[in-house]
């Protein structure tokens, strides 16, 4: 009986994912916003949350004058309980789509997760949150450069006044910054490192790459960014990055240097930069089901910051687990579009490429033998014959020999071989000054990096994830609709490539279950 509830449980949606926004404009009313809530929770206060807001209230209310039955007041009675549509199961006391809007608005949402601060992505929230005064103040919650960029240009006095809680504000918004990540300190098990964001909704960011800043500018100065408690650390080093950590922070907060660079005092340069964004795993507390949603973001083979890999290698055990049910990835353009004017987007082919190192990781993930942990007494032992290996070694001298039967000992790096990558591969050609290397020859290098180990071998590996296309900028021509020809290049790739996965192009309005 107990394996058939769990049968049931996996076969039951989990996570509702509203599309408010599926576009990159150039229509305004069209630009990136969603609604995420855990189906188990229903509508109840603060049970649902936005990713990005560049489009909300007005998108609320469209959707609800297309499904709130005819007759509201008088056929259909007051209260009533909506039956179909994105908001079906939700209660409206109004006959009027705009004030059942502003509930939803007002009291369903609490948190906003914020990918990047470009306007197409926080307009709507921005404008909406004068206007929805309610008894508590609404949560931005993005990584620190996300919020400080909120703080700096937008609730500035200048171009928004100043509504957060911070600098004497008017305290109807609140900043929560986050650890890119996860915090070690928060959950368990399988939801280490979530952090609890919503009823039964649970969430992890990590940084992303957005192409780079078009203009040239003296080196803007970086340095991990963290933030524990109301305190921002900036400053200090994070116990789990690297110390030549180079993640935006203060000023800067849009940019991320192309490479570490120590400079002399006083010392100038011009150097590129690279706009952060976010991918965020948005989690269902009780069932573990996932989603992971991504802002707009660039290949990792032609960027001058890549970490799409780590979030590849984060996502990878969730899809070999059968956790992960779908990605949120953008596609701003058509394979048409040419590397130099991509400015930080994907297209189809680059979609296919960064699916196949998520292939390749779920590939290993999946013969990856699970490991036996050995009892005390083998431990003694595995113990004491690493600690005679390890005499015999230092004995003999030779710095080449293996440390143990599974281990290599590392190789001397030169003085002039240079520092280890703190995404965990190396990063061609990042510490060169970028002006001195052209695209074709910058991608060159970049797609070196991508070993066989990154290229899947088995047939359909991504089999069962949902791949839900946003952010498709349209050409507003007579020509074809750009989403059907993204989607058709997509499913092209995919009949040479067989990954498995199915894509889907979001429409403004449509309503995800998973």
């Amino acid at each position: 009986m107990a394996r058939q509830d769990c049968a049931d449980n996996a076969s039951q949606p989990a996570l509702q994912v509203i599309v408010l926004g599926s576009g990159g404009g150039p229509q305004e009313h069209n630009v990136t916003a969603f609604l995420v809530r855990s189906v188990r929770s229903g509508w109840t206060r603060g049970s649902t949350i936005a990713l990005d807001a560049g489009v909300h209230l007005s998108a609320i209310t469209r959707i609800l004058e297309d499904t709130q039955p005819p007759g509201l007041g008088s056929r259909v009675t007051l209260p009533h309980i909506l039956e179909s549509g994105p908001f079906a199961g939700m209660e409206i006391r109004s006959t009027s789509a705009s004030t059942n809007a502003a509930y939803v608005a007002r009291h369903l949402i609490d948190t906003y997760l914020i990918t990047h601060p470009h306007l197409d992505h926080i307009s709507g929230f921005v404008i909406n949150t004068a206007g929805l005064l309610g008894t508590r103040p609404k949560r931005i919650a993005g990584l620190p450069s996300t919020i400080s960029a909120f703080k700096t240009h937008i609730f500035n006095n200048v171009i928004w006044p100043n509504l957060s809680d911070e600098n004497n504000g008017a305290g109807l918004v609140t900043y929560m910054r986050l650890v890119e990540g996860g915090s070690p300190a928060l959950g368990e098990g399988e939801g280490k490192g979530y952090l609890e964001i919503g009823d039964d909704l649970t969430v992890k960011v990590f940084g992303v790459s957005h192409g780079h800043c078009m203009e040239k500018h003296a080196h803007r100065g970086s340095a991990s960014s963290s933030r524990f408690g109301s305190v921002d650390v900036s400053s200090l080093a994070s116990p789990r990055l690297p110390q030549a950590s180079n993640a935006a922070s203060g000023l800067s907060s849009l940019f991320r240097s192309s490479g570490v660079t120590h400079l002399a005092a006083g010392q100038d340069r011009e150097s590129v930069c690279v706009y952060d964004s976010s991918a965020y795993f948005i989690r269902d507390a009780v069932s573990g089901r996932e989603v992971l949603m991504f802002g707009d973001v660039e290949p990792d083979s032609i960027s001058l910051s890549p970490r799409n890999l780590v979030v590849w290698q984060e996502a990878a055990p969730k899809i070999a687990k059968g956790n992960l049910a779908a990605i949120f990835i953008e596609c701003s353009y058509d394979d048409s579009q040419t590397d130099d004017r991509l400015f930080g987007h994907l297209t189809p082919r680059y979609i296919i490429q960064e699916l196949k190192v998520l292939a390749a990781e779920v590939e290993l993930i999946r013969h990856t033998p699970v490991k036996v942990e050995p009892n005390k007494k083998r431990k003694r032992e595995l113990g004491e014959l690493s600690r005679r290996t390890n005499r015999a070694i230092a004995r003999s001298g030779g710095d080449d020999a293996p440390v143990s039967p599974k281990s290599q000992r590392p190789r001397r790096r030169s003085a002039s071989s240079a520092p280890p990558s703190e995404y965990g591969f190396d990063s061609p050609n990042t510490a060169t000054p970028t002006a001195e290397l052209s695209l074709r020859e910058f991608e060159a290098s970049a797609m070196s990096s991508l070993t066989p180990q990154h290229r899947p071998n088995m047939p359909n590996p991504l089999k069962g994830l949902k791949v839900v296309i946003i952010h498709v900028k349209e050409k507003l021509t007579d020509s074809e609709v750009a989403g059907d020809t993204i989607l058709g290049e997509l499913l092209e790739h995919e009949q040479e490539v067989q990954l498995g996965c199915e894509f889907i192009v979001s429409k403004m309005g449509q309503s995800l279950m998973f």
